[in-house]
């Protein structure tokens, strides 16, 4: 069995089931770009969150709980997977059946996304997921297993479906040229655009194309209507607390809970004009300059 290391390197030449919908740039926690810097080395260590760590814990447990429900006998593969024909699709397999069915494991807190048992229907990074892996196997069919909440166990079945693929296998071919050719995919979040530029040419400037030009129209506005909707809040939020006064909670007419505004311990700060003023010397040695950023502003 592949030690975790090896693993993690080899994970590195390639794309991964779990990184599909994030290039496809439809995973919830990941961008393109943090994909595209992970492959060059470049990303931040993933650390193991509880959720990470159960998944881990109970999926021998799912595994065999899949294997009695429907008879199969599941074989894990010891190594990582690649496209006879693109070697840069990888695939990590959670099991394999002798009858030829591609088993995927999952653990869930609740049941959001999950439609109806035995269907296709599970959320679309998993289906992204899966369709990947089912291009790497050139299998027909895959099942996957999910425990949620801890005790509603589900098996829903996920045909190929060859169009899906099809996008999939595009997508991923595109980004591992970029990976590559070590060009960055574009930002899709301001986060992703303030990590890929950081430093600024002063007094640089660029001419906006009539696109960029109504994208930033649009930026005004949706300002404009954020101010008017905060002071809408702020204005209602007087309302209700006008209305409990001294009170802790506001329930409804049948005493279920609506509001509460309770009393709360004064934090502790630390009172960095006081020392400074008291200790300009310690306070000098203790400072450290951050990282230059930039700051983003509509004119």
């Amino acid at each position: 069995m592949m030690d975790r290391e090896a693993w993690l390197l080899e994970r590195m030449t390639g794309i991964g089931g779990s990184d599909a919908a994030a290039v496809m740039g439809l995973s919830k926690w990941r961008t393109p770009l943090d994909v595209f810097l992970d492959k060059r080395g470049e990303g931040s260590p993933v650390v193991e969150n509880e959720s990470m760590r159960w998944g881990t814990v109970l999926e021998p447990a799912i595994r065999q709980e899949y294997a009695e429900r429907t008879g199969q006998v599941v074989r894990v593969p010891e190594a990582i997977i690649r496209h006879p024909q693109r070697p840069y699709m990888l695939a990590t397999l959670d099991g394999v059946t002798d009858s030829g069915r591609l088993l995927e494991i999952k653990t869930a807190r609740n049941a959001e996304g999950w439609g109806e048992v035995g269907t296709s229907d599970i959320p679309e990074a998993y289906l992204i997921q899966v369709q990947h892996y089912l291009t790497v196997t050139a299998l027909s069919v895959a099942d996957v297993a999910v425990l949620i909440s801890g005790s509603d166990f589900r098996i829903y079945e996920v045909p190929a479906d060859p169009e899906l693929q099809d996008l999939i296998v595009g997508a991923e071919s595109s980004f591992w040229r970029m990976v590559e050719a070590g060009e960055p995919p574009p930002p899709k979040t301001a986060e992703d655009a303030m990590r890929r530029f950081r430093t600024v040419r002063p007094g640089a400037s660029v001419t906006a194309t009539q696109e960029i030009e109504d994208i930033v129209a649009n930026l005004a506005r949706m300002r404009t209507a954020a101010a008017e909707l905060e002071g809408m809040q702020d204005a209602h939020k007087a309302l209700v607390m006008g209305f409990m006064g001294d009170a802790e909670t506001l329930v409804d007419l049948k005493g279920n809970a609506l509001v509460t505004w309770k009393q709360q311990k004064g934090a502790a700060r630390f009172d960095t004009a006081a020392f400074k003023a008291d200790s300009p010397d310690l306070y000098a040695e203790y400072v450290k300059a951050g990282e230059p950023t930039r700051r983003f502003l509509l004119k």
